[in-house]
Order: structure tokens, then sequence, then C-alpha cells
């Protein structure tokens, strides 16, 4: 009975040790079977530029203008069209001036006749001092001789004529203090011909009004009315794409507003045009904070592009990359083609017979993808670097 134990257990570990083989195979087999092969990208030395920047959305606005008339009245002619480039001083449209122009010669006529009535007021004064003046002559002379042959009069006639002879001074005297007044308010233009004056300048001024004219070089962006339409003087009848200019507004955090300086580089891409980046500079940076619901504040930023192209519409969505640090025109190397040995900087380099070879380089700037070759590497070498998991 204890060698049919012993025999039992004999087998029992004889099988125990089988399946150890056997699972230590299988382990091993599966093992195998996950070692990962090591993967390797080439990269071309190339020129270009390497840039740390600070990203942040913002939307197209192209500065506006709206014009409209001095005047209410009838539309007699519009002489641009959406799209239309302008000039400075470029007549837009007119209205139906008859009504005006008769306005302002009724003024002119009216500014005339007050004129000619002041002059004729002044010259009649005039007479009049004149006949004054002779009269007090004449009324001193007499009296002159009534005093040398005193026995030819009563002292009573004597009096009167004095006292006849004072009021003639007198009436002579403030005749020509009026006439002075005339003479200055005539020079100076009268209250009522400064009146007239000033409405024929109003007529004059309403009838240039039924002109519009550019006030701004730029392009027409929209009319709201057509010729023979009634339009008010409160009513915008064109909106003008302000010297051409094209901006972009974004807000940014006051985080990072410190980086922010006016005349800034910034690049610049929109939605409808994603292979091509536009240059940009900040020319405003307003100094009062907005904030959001949740508190968060941040300040508007304006950026001026400074080579926009067509395809470029108002209040198209962009992307903004405000320059904090750029080497330009330098030669790049991938970031993960560098390593270091033996506190080196290397890079494998497939030399001229195809093989490759480790080289000693000198980098500089970096934006953690790219790096700046200063020395050890030429333009259309090319590198070969293990391939990121």
């Amino acid at each position: 009975m204890k060698r049919f134990f012993a025999k039992k257990k004999l087998l029992i570990l004889l099988l125990i040790a089988i399946l150890a083989i056997g699972t230590g195979f299988w382990f091993k087999n599966n093992n195998g079977s996950k070692i990962v092969e090591i993967q390797y990208e080439k990269s071309s030395i190339t020129r270009g530029d390497i840039v740390v920047g600070l990203d942040s959305d913002g939307t197209i606005e192209f500065p506006k203008v709206n014009l409209r008339f001095g005047v209410k009245g009838a539309i007699a002619e519009i002489l641009v069209d959406r799209g239309d480039q302008v000039e400075k001083g470029d007549i837009i449209a007119k209205l139906d001036d008859r009504d005006y122009q008769d306005q302002y010669q009724l003024a002119l006529v009216r500014l005339k006749d007050a004129e000619e009535q002041e002059l004729t007021n002044l010259l009649d004064d005039e007479l009049k001092i004149g006949k004054l003046k002779s009269e007090l002559e004449n009324t001193k002379t007499t009296y002159q001789e009534m005093v040398e042959i005193p026995d030819a009069y009563s002292a009573n006639d004597i009096k009167l004529k004095k006292q006849e002879l004072d009021n003639k001074e007198i009436e002579y005297q403030n005749a020509l203090k009026k006439h002075d007044i005339l003479v200055t308010n005539f020079n100076n233009k009268g209250t009522q011909l400064n009146q007239n004056e000033l409405t024929a300048k109003m007529a004059e001024e309403d009838l240039e009004d039924t002109i519009l004219y550019a006030p701004v070089a730029g392009t027409i962006l929209d009319l709201t009315k057509k010729a023979g339409e009634s339009v008010s003087d409160e009513q915008d009848l064109v909106v003008l794409h302000e010297n051409n200019d094209v901006k972009a507004i974004t807000k940014v955090i006051e985080y990072d507003i410190g980086g922010i300086k006016l005349g800034q580089k910034v690049n610049v891409t929109v939605e409808a045009l994603p292979d091509q980046t536009f240059v940009g500079e900040v020319s405003n940076i307003d100094s009062l904070p907005t904030s959001d619901n949740s508190g968060l504040v941040s300040y508007n930023v304006e950026i001026n592009i400074i080579n926009p192209d067509e395809g470029i519409k108002d209040g198209m969505t962009s992307t903004l990359t405000f320059i904090l640090k750029e080497v330009q025109d330098c030669l790049i190397v991938p970031y993960k083609a560098v390593k270091i040995v033996n506190r080196k900087q290397m890079v494998t380099v497939i030399d001229e017979k195809g093989e490759e070879v480790e080289r000693e380089i000198k980098t500089g700037f970096t934006d953690g993808t790219s790096v700046e070759v200063l020395e050890g590497l030429e333009q259309n070498e090319t590198v070969v670097y293990a391939k990121s998991r």
C-alpha cells in the first residue's frame, strides 16, 4: 500500500514538472512576441523660421465709415457701386438740388436787398446831417449878427435866437452820433445784414450738402438706397471700408497681457485661407479691462494686418500668434534628432555613401519642436532619429 502511494506521489511530481516546463515555454514565446521594433524617421535640414508665441482667437474687423447727406431729398444720382475703390474727395452721390438752388438764390437776393437798404439808409442820414449842419451854420450866422448890432434887436429876440442856436447844436450832435452808429453797423455788417448773410451762408451749405463726397480713400462695402429714392439727413447711404485697412480684434487675459506691446509682430491666419499666414502688428491695447460671467479679466487688443489679402472678409474668425521670440531664416533640425552624448549635442547623419555617421553640432534657439543649427550641419543634409512611440 505504501508503495502505491509513493508511486502516485512520484507521478504527481512528474506532472507538475512537465506543466512547469510547458508553462515556462509558453511565457517565453509570448514575451518574445512583445518585443518592440524601433522605427526611424529621416528629415532633411532646411531653412526657416522658429517662433515662440502666444496664441489667441480673434475676429477680422474692417474700419468702416458710414456716409450720409447733410440734407434730406431725393437721390438724383449714385456714382459708385459695391466693391468700387474711391479716393478721398471723390463724389459718391448727388441729391436733386433744385429746391436748394432756389433757396440759395432767394437768400442771395435778400442779402443784396439788405445791403442796398443799409447803404440807402446811410446815404439818407448823410443828407440829413448835411441839412442840419447847414441850418446850424445859418442860425449861428444870424445870432452873430444880432449880437454885433444889439440896438437893432430886442433883448428877447436875441435870447430866443440863442436858444434856437443851442437846440440846433444839440440836434446836430445827436444826428452825428446816430450817423456814427449807422456807419459802424454798415462796416461791421449790422444785425439785419448779418442775419441775411447767415441765411445765405446756411443756404449755400445746404446746397453743398446735396453732394456726398468720400472723406477718405477706401472700398464701397454697402449702399442702402437707389437713385430716385428719398433719403433723410439721419439715414446712412454708404458704408465705406476706410483706407482698406484690415484689423484683427482679440481678447488677451490679464495673465498674458504683460507680454503684449505696441508694435509687436503678430502672425495671423484665417479659417477661410488656412494655407496663408499674414503679418500684423499690435496697434492698440485697451487700458480698461472687460470681464466675462466667470470673472475672467481680459483686455481688447487690436492688430493692424500689414499684408492683407482680398480673400479676407470682415467678421472672419482668425488665429493670432503674438511673437514673443523669433529666429528667422535659420537652419532647422527636428528637436527629436538631437541627442546628448558625453555632454555633446549629436545627430545621426546620412553621409555621401549613404551610411549613418554620428556628428557633433552646435544649436541655438528652440521652440520644443525645431532647433536652430549654428554649426555642424548644412542645408539639404539628412538626419535619422528614432520615431516617437
